[in-house]
């Protein structure tokens, strides 16, 4: 095979590739998949397992690429929370520090400047009181570490999983055929 022919050969299957994932992702059975690819591409011939295989391979592309995806993902939510249960803690310790709170009060009466006609306020009488406060730490940052902690666990999956019971009286064929997975000629021509 030329080098030519390779080159024509690899653009048809990237282009081919597109239109699979797209219609594959929409729910398109393998048969409409393939006909849909024969029409769009002008292709005399495109079999079944060219289809199958063209999914599969476009599966494991997409596995990959989301495993390394959500490693990303997921080392960044880990850092975000990091950070706030940091910020957090820093916030709590300051929330059981205790301090004095100083108020000042003053006393006064206004008076006018008779040549200037502004009024200023003369101060009679100031009074000063101190209060030592004691704090205990605001437990608004403890609920909210616990939080920030309670999402950590859920991403490192350190929880059991939730089980869910599912019933109905639909048979697994039927609920292929209801999703688009698997259209009705495919489930005759296996029976």
């Amino acid at each position: 095979m030329s080098a030519a022919q390779q080159k024509k050969r690899n653009q048809e299957k990237i282009a081919r590739m597109e239109i699979v994932a797209k219609l594959y992702k929409r729910g398109y059975s393998c048969r409409q998949i393939r006909e849909e690819v024969m029409t769009r591409l002008h292709l005399g011939s495109y079999s079944l397992a060219t289809v199958q295989k063209d999914i599969k391979t476009l599966l494991e592309e997409w596995r990959e690429n989301r495993i390394e995806d959500m490693d990303d993902a997921l080392q960044l939510e880990l850092e975000r929370i990091d950070e706030t249960c940091r910020e957090l803690w820093e916030q709590w310790e300051k929330s059981k520090t205790d301090y004095t709170k100083t108020a000042r009060k003053q006393k006064g009466s206004p008076t006018r400047d008779n040549q200037t006609g502004e009024t200023t306020i003369r101060t009679y009488h100031t009074e000063r009181t101190e209060t030592e406060v004691i704090r205990l730490g605001d437990p608004a940052y403890i609920a909210e570490i616990r939080q920030q902690l309670a999402e950590r666990r859920k991403l490192l999956g350190l929880y059991a999983p939730e089980k869910k019971d599912v019933s109905g009286n639909m048979s697994f064929a039927s609920f292929l055929i209801e999703s688009g997975m698997l259209d009705e000629a495919e489930q005759q021509a296996g029976e």
